[in-house]
């Protein structure tokens, strides 16, 4: 019997296996389907058990919400919540009506379907929490925009308007703002910041895994069976045979332009020219598209300038497609507009320009930057001037105040494209300030102070005045005879716009005031100070900030240009440099000239309370700037820096008190067409003498 029983089992277990074994297993079309159908049930019950555990929650909380709207603005009076679910409004004749809230004028239906639709179609995106929140927000708002509209129509119009406006104009309403909400939910779910790269026939070049292909956002994922044709793009057939050429090419600009890798695109200058340069250090086969979307919207010369190196440097590489012929066609074509800037020494360092080459500032700065290994455009008006012989390249220049000045500074700046302009003659701040950015699209930074800050530098009277008025000593200035008389002497009678110590007469007797005042053009005269003159190299930040005050001692000056110095430390010197270049709101490169009444306390206390007076402030580097930088100060290579990326943190810079200077003449040699000669006082190259051992075995 039991024999019988197994064999039927047997067979029963066979025939199970059989028909198993013959039933298709289900594809994913059908899975696919099914998952639907349970997301549509789960949707269904989602709305329709929030709707009925919320409903009557809802109904109170929005009639409050409502009444407290109204009572907030004082329209509350005769609108009032007070039934809870229902609103108690009397009419214009004084006749209460209960205006119940009802399921359907609640925005709980709207807010559960938009929940619904979050939960199952958008889940994966993090970003959804934050669209359904911003849709459900609005949609609240709306409703009861809608709810306050209909209770203030039945207020002050009637009945009949309250119901017309709940019902008719309401049912609009809100199909409107669940349509709305919904966009809004969609749209912050769905937007995504990063634009990928694309080329003009829409296919991503980036160099991405291929498992990252997917169909339908740009990649070609490999299709099996027979290839299908080109679908029809209206767009495209607009623009073959609808739009006009110049609007087709108008628009077709515009879209090329936004195409620019979004690594790039909204970076500063400098970030672009890094991100150019790493793009382009990956093949230039990979990121094509953006290179040739760089090379032909980009307007910074300092981007284009790193594009046209990093392809040139991959010559090597080989050409896969006719858009890198056209990329290193451009390159080459980029690098031949500025054949001299290819050519400089050593091929790196910055370029900078240097204006008034032929003064000592000038030939300061100029040795500065070629010590740190820059390279310098030599700008000045005179033919003969020193600097054009010690930069590596040498431009002359009208007078700032000439005819043709801007128009030649431009020319020479797009033709040898330095990255940055110090201007070390403070008169031409007047020229260059208008001129910033158009050599700022030339790809040449700078920094300059502000007009009003440079003319209060460079008119003695008014920088008196500004000194007055923020309570910084200096001396008393006046501007006719009689009054300086009434000052009493000695004095010093100088223009009130002049520099290097130009016209300055010192007067002693009040007899010779008259022919002074005579002699000098603009005269402005001062009581002659006591004690010891210094001059103090300052450097002051973007934001006003003391990046560095490096004091020294005058030991001795020819025409006004300090000969031998020594730097010294002291507090209450610093203390009104920084007053000084405050009061007349100075930024850059500054010298603060004054006098020190009692400068012996100073050798044993540097913190000594001094008197110090200030007696004018010269917007620029000076020409003692060597002595500042021997001391450890580098006030020139920090304002590169800063010129280069304005909001770079500068550092604050200290010195070496005590260095000392003596300066000597030294002279370059040149030719009449300019070219250099050799300098007969230089010393020839040592040579080491031999050893007697060695002489002995080279002699016959």
């Amino acid at each position: 019997m039991s024999t019988l029983v197994h064999r039927r089992l047997d067979r029963r277990l066979d025939r199970t296996l059989a028909r198993a074994a013959g039933r298709p297993a289900p594809g994913g079309t059908t899975v696919r389907r099914h998952l639907v159908l349970l997301e549509i049930a789960f949707a269904v019950a989602w709305c329709a058990g929030g709707f009925a555990l919320l409903i009557e929650w809802a109904r109170r909380f929005e009639v409050a919400l409502a009444t407290g709207v109204l009572d907030a603005f004082g329209l509350g009076g005769q609108i009032s919540g007070v039934l809870g679910d229902a609103f108690l409004v009397f009419g214009p004749d004084g006749s209460p009506v209960v205006a119940e809230m009802s399921a359907s004028c609640s925005a709980l239906t709207s807010v559960l379907a938009l929940s619904a639709l979050a939960v199952v179609a958008l889940r994966r995106r993090a970003q959804v929490v934050v669209g359904l929140a911003a849709a459900c927000a609005f949609v609240l708002f709306a409703n009861q925009l809608r709810l306050i509209l209909s209770l203030l129509a039945g207020r002050y119009l009637a009945v009949d308007a309250l119901v017309f406006f709940h019902d008719w104009v309401g049912a609009l309403l809100n199909f409107a703002y669940t349509l709305i909400g919904l966009l809004i939910m969609i749209g912050l779910t769905m937007h995504d910041a990063q634009q990928a790269e694309q080329d003009r026939t829409g296919r991503h070049t980036a160099n991405r895994p291929d498992a990252w292909a997917r169909p339908g956002l740009g990649y070609r994922a490999p299709v099996a069976g027979a290839p299908q044709g080109p679908p029809v793009r209206v767009a495209a057939w607009l623009h073959r045979n609808v739009l006009p050429a110049p609007v087709s090419r108008w628009l077709n600009a515009r879209r090329e332009a936004r195409r620019v890798d979004y690594r790039v695109g909204h970076q500063t200058a400098g970030r672009r020219a890094a991100a150019v340069r790493e793009l382009a250090g990956r093949g230039l086969g990979v990121h094509t598209a953006t290179l040739l979307a760089v090379a032909t919207h980009e307007t910074d010369p300092i981007v284009l300038d790193a594009l046209a190196d990093a392809v040139a440097a991959r010559q090597w590489e080989p050409v896969s497609a006719r858009d890198v012929v056209a990329l290193r066609l451009w390159a080459r074509a980029w690098l031949m507009r500025a054949p001299v800037r290819r050519d400089l020494p050593g091929g790196s360092g910055r370029l900078v320009a240097v204006t008034g080459a032929g003064g000592p500032a000038g030939v300061a700065v100029i040795r500065a930057l070629q010590a740190a290994g820059d390279h310098v455009v030599a700008l000045d008006a005179n033919p003969d001037a020193v600097g054009l012989r010690l930069g590596g390249i040498a431009v002359v220049l009208p007078r700032a105040d000439a005819p043709g000045y801007a128009e030649a500074l431009l020319a020479a700046v797009a033709e040898h494209r330095p990255a940055a302009l110090v201007c070390t003659v403070a008169e031409e701040y007047a020229a260059l300030t208008p001129l910033a950015g158009r050599l700022a699209e030339l790809g040449c930074r700078t920094w300059l102070p502000s007009p009003a800050a440079a003319e209060t530098c460079l008119d003695k009277a008014a920088f008196a005045a500004a000194l007055h008025a923020a309570g910084v000593p200096h001396p008393a200035t006046v501007r006719t005879a009689r009054e300086a008389a009434l000052l009493g002497g000695p004095w010093v009678v100088k223009p009130a716009r002049g520099r290097g110590s130009r016209d300055v007469v010192m007067v002693d007797h009040s007899a010779d005031l008259d022919h002074a005042f005579a002699a000098v053009p603009g005269a402005i005269a001062q009581p002659r100070l006591t004690g010891l003159e210094f001059t103090a190299d300052a450097l002051v930040g973007r934001d006003g900030t003391l990046l560095t005050c490096v004091p020294r001692w005058r030991d001795e000056t020819r025409g006004g240009i300090s000969t031998r110095g020594t730097t010294f430390d002291s507090a209450a010197v610093t203390a009104v440099v920084a007053a000084t270049l405050r009061a007349v709101g100075h930024t850059g490169p500054a010298n603060v000239q004054g006098f020190v009444a009692d400068p012996e306390r100073l050798a044993a206390d540097p913190e000594a309370p001094v008197r110090v007076t200030v007696v004018e402030v010269n917007p620029r580097f000076s020409g003692g700037l060597p002595l500042t930088l021997a001391s450890g100060a580098d006030v020139v290579g920090t304002y590169v820096d800063g010129i280069l990326d304005p909001a770079a943190e500068l550092p604050r810079l200290t010195f070496r008190p005590g260095t000392r200077m003596a300066r000597y003449f030294s002279e370059v040699y040149y030719a009449a067409d300019g070219a250099a000669l050799p300098d007969p006082l230089a010393a020839a190259p040592a040579v080491a003498p031999q050893s007697p051992a060695i002489l002995e075995e080279v002699a016959p």
